[in-house]
């Protein structure tokens, strides 16, 4: 019988000596966190190591924000980096933890060095949000907020803490707010907690000291912020505000108020979907509210029997509906931007059954976001701004390069077939 011509070439296996890295996009995410100090706020808030040995408590969580930063979410992924010296140079790491000290260390947190660690990732976020906050601004003319929270899956009965959440699931609660896609304040839970648990303590806390009096602020919230508390605050700090009303209980009363509304009432705003005004007083509420009603015929080509209807609080009535419409719904980009860090920094489980542990895990993946977003808006073009963290993660801090020594220099080398070789190019312009 005839041979079948071979499909690939036959490629011999040799190893090499080179100093070669897959994670060279570390060189940037290095010199963010010296401009921000991050290294040296780690080195002054965390003391928990008693004993002057092996790595020290900055180098332990800034290999752990490293390797997250680099889509790495287990805790093993350190042993990867500490067999990588490439990295490490890149990094300024002279030791590295294995991952069962690691492990051992984070569970060692308590709430004070929890603390502590909190402080650190406010520091940073103070020094990164205004980039975020202005870049909104000029392309929106109001700065998003989103505040949210996910249920933390972990699986077993041995973790400190966890208990069933609201779909009956063994959980933590991780609550999260957003300026923009920037990940500006977070805390882990307890599971079983209420959904919205701590809302006005990051708000105040976190989140406020942030803005200037007089930037345009717009909360975006789903159904379980839904209350007064909410739509005070925002009046008192002078936000706008979009709520989702997805509880039939909550819907209810304000699709009655649009009963006998005359069909010249709703308008057409695009998408197969009208839309109209409608007011409410909730109970307990000092003051009647005001909601755009989303009106829709049609589930794609399929004709629904009666119409699906979508309610939203809103606090403005002087913009169209369809302005008003397209505001709220900018907020899916959001949900986009707390996905980013639960899928490609590997956040979905925790890895340790200490709750402080678990806690300072979280945030030093916050951390890893705030240094993620710090390159992005400070070394890459303008265009790069519309992305999520997924991008950054695989085309540029995971990106094959060559660190070789000339003269009294070091220089790393990026292959030239890289993929995104224009934001290479033009974050090693920024930096000269």
């Amino acid at each position: 019988m005839p041979s079948l011509p071979r499909s690939t070439p036959r490629i011999d296996i040799d190893f090499t000596d080179e100093r070669l890295t897959g994670r060279a996009g570390y060189t940037f995410l290095s010199e963010q966190a010296e401009q921000t100090g991050l290294v040296n706020l780690l080195t002054s808030h965390i003391k928990i190591k008693k004993r002057q040995r092996g790595a020290s408590d900055s180098e332990m969580l800034w290999s752990l924000v490293a390797s997250l930063a680099s889509g790495h979410g287990h805790l093993s992924d350190v042993d990867a980096l500490g067999c990588d010296p490439v990295a490490m140079q890149l990094l300024g790491l002279k030791d590295v933890p294995d991952s069962r000290r690691l492990g051992e260390y984070l569970g060692r947190f308590d709430s004070s060095s929890v603390a502590a660690l909190l402080d650190v990732v406010d520091k940073l976020s103070r020094q990164i949000a205004r980039d975020v906050i202005d870049h909104e601004s000029n392309q929106r003319g109001y700065i998003p907020i989103f505040m949210d929270g996910s249920g933390i899956e972990v699986d077993g009965q041995l973790f400190e803490g966890a208990g069933r959440g609201y779909n009956g699931d063994i959980q933590y609660w991780l609550h999260t707010v957003f300026i923009g896609g920037l990940w500006v304040a977070g805390k882990l839970h307890h599971g079983g907690v209420d959904v919205a648990k701590g809302w006005q303590e990051q708000l105040e806390e976190q989140v406020a000291p942030l803005l200037n009096p007089d930037d345009a602020v717009w909360l975006r919230c789903d159904n379980a912020y839904y209350r007064k508390g909410v739509v005070e605050y925002c009046l008192e700090q002078g936000w706008d505000y979009s709520i989702s009303l997805t509880n039939n209980r909550n819907k209810a009363p304000v699709l009655e108020c649009l009963e006998d509304l005359p069909e010249s009432a709703w308008e057409d705003i695009g998408g197969g979907e009208s839309a109209t005004w409608s007011s409410h007083t909730p109970a307990g509420w000092p003051s009647r509210q005001t909601y755009v009603v989303i009106r829709k015929h049609y589930d794609g080509v399929q004709q629904e029997l009666i119409p699906m209807y979508t309610v939203i609080l809103v606090s403005r009535d002087d913009l169209p509906l369809k302005e008003l419409v397209k505001r709220h719904r900018g907020k899916q980009g959001q949900e986009n931007a707390l996905k980013g860090p639960l899928i490609e920094m590997g956040l979905h489980h925790p890895p340790m059954r200490s709750f402080h542990g678990n806690q300072a895990f979280y945030l030093c993946g916050q951390l890893a976001q705030l240094l993620l977003r710090a390159v992005q808006f400070r070394l890459l073009p303008t265009s790069a701004r519309k992305h999520g963290i997924r991008p950054l993660i695989r085309y540029l801090m995971c990106t094959v390069a060559r660190l070789i020594s000339t003269g009294r220099c070091w220089r790393i080398c990026f292959a030239k077939n890289a993929f995104r070789l224009d934001w290479l190019w033009f974050a090693a312009v920024r930096r000269e």
